[in-house]
């Protein structure tokens, strides 16, 4: 069959409006060029796509799944002419990146830079977000691609696994647990506690295995940024339980001990993600293929916190 885009647009329109008067002001076209549009649309198909009521239309079976799809080509087509003008620009592609801090930190700047020595031109967007932001982004088409791990619930993302990542806890030199090799999360409960953002996947998890063992977190203070939580422990306001390559460069590494975190929990993956690898522009398809090898998969779910 051949489709006529002008004809398909008014059919959203008409869908969109549930009425064809409304619909033909939309589109300043006569209700009578309308309906012959879609009336010749019907005949094409074989099958009728919506009802006509006395106040207006109802889509038919057909006229929904013709709907779904014809939304998807035009917005393939707006991609497609997204892609375009930037080629016009001289920028080959553009990537919206949303990622947690734990890529951010170690991982993803020196996956840029690599694909960014075979693509010099695609410009990347990257902002830094909790696990569930991630996934939201990527839900909702803010993000192309995301960093995200694998305690992040996250149904109906296509996945691939990244990175390692284990969590282990922060002490200050001195403290009574600052000589043991591993820990325990029962060894640090009644400690008083630095956490991070309450919405974070590390938050969810460890408030969760605390309540396992029928204890709480006397956590303290809270903050967004990893880095600002060692350096609150070399301050000894407070032990920290975080992601062991989340300490970095900021913190004051002659005063802190990182004791791994001897708990089959504490190890994670860390995923790149999109909401649809079909659908994908050629650029951020690239960019995959640059970051991982690996199998594509569909994440069902993620690890419930």
């Amino acid at each position: 069959m051949r489709y006529d885009l002008v004809t398909l647009s008014l059919f959203v329109a008409v869908a969109d409006e549930q009425n064809l008067t409304r619909a033909a002001r939309r589109k300043h076209l006569a209700v009578s060029a309308v309906s012959k549009r879609i009336a010749e649309l019907e005949q094409q198909i074989g099958t009728p796509l919506m009802l006509r009521l006395p106040r207006g239309i109802e889509l038919t079976p057909a006229g929904h799944s013709l709907l779904f799809h014809a939304r998807q080509v035009f917005r393939n087509l707006g991609q497609m002419e997204e892609e375009l003008s930037d080629y016009v620009a001289g920028v080959r592609g553009h990537i919206r990146i949303f990622t947690i801090s734990a890529a951010l930190m170690h991982y993803l700047p020196r996956a840029v830079s690599q694909f960014l020595t075979y693509y010099p031109q695609t410009d990347i967007d990257i902002e830094e977000h909790t696990g569930i932001g991630v996934v939201q982004g990527l839900l909702q088409g803010d993000a192309d691609v995301g960093f995200f791990s694998s305690w992040t619930p996250a149904s109906g993302i296509e996945v691939w696994p990244w990175q390692h990542d284990q969590l282990s806890v922060l002490v200050w030199k001195g403290h009574p647990l600052a000589e043991r090799a591993t820990l325990h999360l029962a060894d640090c409960i009644g400690e008083k506690m630095i956490g991070p953002h309450r919405e974070s996947a590390v938050s969810h998890i460890l408030d969760r295995e605390a309540r396992k063992l029928g204890k709480t977190l006397n956590t303290g203070l809270r903050v967004s940024s990893f880095i600002s939580m060692a350096e609150l422990v070399a301050q000894r306001l407070g032990i920290a339980i975080l992601p062991v390559n989340e300490i970095g460069q900021g913190a004051n590494h002659e005063s802190v001990r990182c004791i791994p975190l001897d708990e089959p929990w504490a190890k994670r993956e860390l995923y790149v993600g999109v909401k649809s690898y079909a659908f994908s522009s050629p650029s951020v398809k690239a960019f995959i293929a640059n970051v991982t090898p690996s199998k594509l998969t569909t994440f069902a779910g993620g690890e419930q916190a």
